[in-house]
């Protein structure tokens, strides 16, 4: 049994080593000493200056690259980007505040307004109402470190959240102002596809027409099934890095004739 302790502190501490040395190589990016488009030193002399393991140090590389903050050329070496990518994990629903933040960027709004507005036909669809009928709508223009990222429309029953409510959102998440009204979100169904900047949601995300947009319409639902919220998300397609986690296939389709 001792050994086996041993052994997994063992796997704790390299696990807690290679998140040590990636928040040393972090804070050196953010700090400027390594800038954009720079070229890290080689692995046997940022191990040697590190007082680390090049395994060690490979494993932390591995979690930078994740990040986007870091890109390794073959043949060439490792290099800083110069636009880190956020990751955004679609099987995990949470808000695009809190996924920015899990970046280590400051996340921000530039642009916000509120309204009651007629539904749209897809947004009265998923609430179960009349095609026009009243809704509080919130529009936002999310940023990362002051880049825009993502333009955000939200819309939301009035007796649930009014437009007031909606533009003094508690740490600004809906998510939260929604708990506290009795309304926890328990899942969100998504549908996601390509688009291209165009009109005003060019400008407020400040880029060239026709730049690649991953666009997101969600329908948020309380835990009885009741929707309390519906989302279309324009997300600038080169900040961020998707990911989804697929299940299966296990045993199905496999032929045990």
């Amino acid at each position: 049994m001792d050994r086996e302790n041993d052994h997994l502190g063992s796997r704790t501490a390299r696990r807690s080593l290679r998140h040590l040395i990636a928040e040393n190589l972090r804070a050196r990016v953010q700090a400027g000493e390594l800038r954009a488009g720079a070229q890290l030193p080689s692995e046997p002399t940022l191990a040697r200056d590190l007082g680390v393991s090049r395994s060690s140090l490979r494993a932390a590389i591995a979690l930078l690259e994740e990040d986007g903050l870091l890109r390794r050329q073959h043949g060439s070496g490792t290099y800083v980007t110069h636009k880190p990518l956020l990751r955004n994990d679609l099987s995990r629903n949470f808000s695009v505040s809190a996924m920015i933040d899990a970046t280590g960027h400051e996340p921000g709004t530039l642009l916000g307004r509120s309204a009651v507005e007629p539904a749209p036909s897809d947004v009265a669809e998923a609430f179960g109402i009349a095609t026009g009928s009243p809704v509080s709508v919130l529009r936002r223009v999310r940023t990362a470190g002051e880049r825009p990222v993502v333009d955000t429309t939200d819309w939301c029953r009035c007796e649930v959240l009014d437009p007031a409510t909606l533009l003094e959102l508690p740490g600004g998440s809906i998510y939260v102002a929604l708990t506290d009204r009795g309304h926890s979100i328990h899942h969100g169904v998504a549908s996601m596809y390509p688009t291209v900047a165009v009109g005003e949601i060019r400008k407020r995300l400040n880029v060239p027409p026709g730049t690649l947009l991953l666009t997101l319409f969600q329908v948020d639902s309380t835990a009885d099934g009741v929707v309390a919220l519906v989302s279309r998300e324009h997300h600038l397609a080169s900040a961020f890095d998707i990911s989804v986690y697929r299940r299966g296939p296990g045993d199905a389709g496999v032929d045990h004739a």
